[in-house]
């Protein structure tokens, strides 16, 4: 029995009504020369029940004794995957007809050592149902200061990977907690070229609730931690103004989903967003206008609800 072209890595935890959904859109690819990986990080809910009761021989379910994180979930796939393509799928997300085929037509084409597939994205949010086109800018060849910059694409479900690049690497690093796949695409461009396809290849829903709301801390410390890491390498090749504006830029991304969808207790978050903006200096006056005022007189009450 010959490998599959692609393993598929789908982590999931507690997502038994969303997963056959993400199931459903591989199975509607143009390209089917695959396995399937899931990984569950210890869900509690009926997921393995769920898996199992569609009997498929391309899915293979794994489960993990303690929940872990999206990373671990991740590199125990790949480790066990077949094939010389990995891609990647968030169980809450789906993807459209012709990505994998539309993506493997990229590397039959390019040069060897292209390492990495991606494309546009649709991103549609669940409170507003609104589907919004993201379609860059996106770069493509040796843009490993582009991703040294903060350039990252929203999800590593729009990807499709090389598994020996990602081998040589040594896939995504389980000491860092956000801004994961920034530090695994800035690794794998310093070895290897980047390409995309110029279409959507999928749909990625913002789960408001689940993915960012009451989370500054972990994303505050997770920004601590990236930073940490790359400070030697960013200011080395983009200069200490280079090192400022990633830092702006990173902070942005950890602090408007919050600002955006404020939870409940967003008073007392809002204190450390406006000390994480001073202490790099944002010049989004914007960020701290809006914290000021959730810190003063706490979330905007929506008309018909109760604060």
């Amino acid at each position: 029995m010959t490998n599959p072209a692609i393993s598929i890595i789908i982590p999931t935890y507690n997502r038994e009504k969303l997963i056959i959904k993400a199931l459903d859109s591989i199975f509607a690819q143009t390209f089917s020369d695959f396995e399937i990986l899931i990984i569950d990080d210890a869900s509690t809910d009926n997921t393995k029940e769920v898996i199992e009761s569609l009997a498929n021989p391309k899915i293979k379910y794994y489960k993990l004794d303690k929940n872990s994180g999206q990373c671990v979930a991740r590199n125990y796939g790949i480790k066990r995957a077949s094939g010389e393509l990995i891609a990647f799928l968030d169980s809450d997300d789906e993807w459209l007809p012709e990505k994998l085929g539309s993506q493997m037509e990229c590397f039959r084409k390019g040069p060897a050592n292209l390492g990495v597939v991606y494309g546009y994205s649709y991103q549609k949010n669940m409170i507003s149902n609104k589907l919004v086109l993201k379609d860059g800018p996106y770069y493509r060849g040796d843009i490993h200061g582009k991703f040294l910059e903060g350039f990252c694409p929203p999800t590593p479900s729009i990807f499709l990977v090389r598994k020996e690049a990602l081998e040589k690497v040594n896939y995504f690093d389980e000491n860092l907690i956000t801004f994961v796949d920034l530090d695994l695409w800035i690794r794998l461009s310093e070895f290897y070229l980047f390409d995309y396809v110029e279409k959507p290849v999928i749909i990625k829903y913002e789960q408001i609730g689940d993915q960012y709301v009451n989370n500054f801390d972990k994303r505050s410390k997770g920004f601590v931690l990236f930073i940490k890491k790359w400070k030697k390498e960013v200011t080395n090749i983009k200069g200490a103004d280079g090192f400022k504006n990633l830092k702006e830029r990173l902070v942005y991304a950890v602090v408007v989903p919050i600002l955006s969808h404020p939870p409940l207790n967003i008073r007392q978050i809002a204190g450390k967003i406006l000390r994480l903006l001073l202490e790099v200096r944002s010049l989004r006056w914007l960020l701290y206008v809006k914290a000021f005022l959730f810190l003063m007189v706490g979330p905007i009450v929506l008309a018909g609800k109760k604060k």
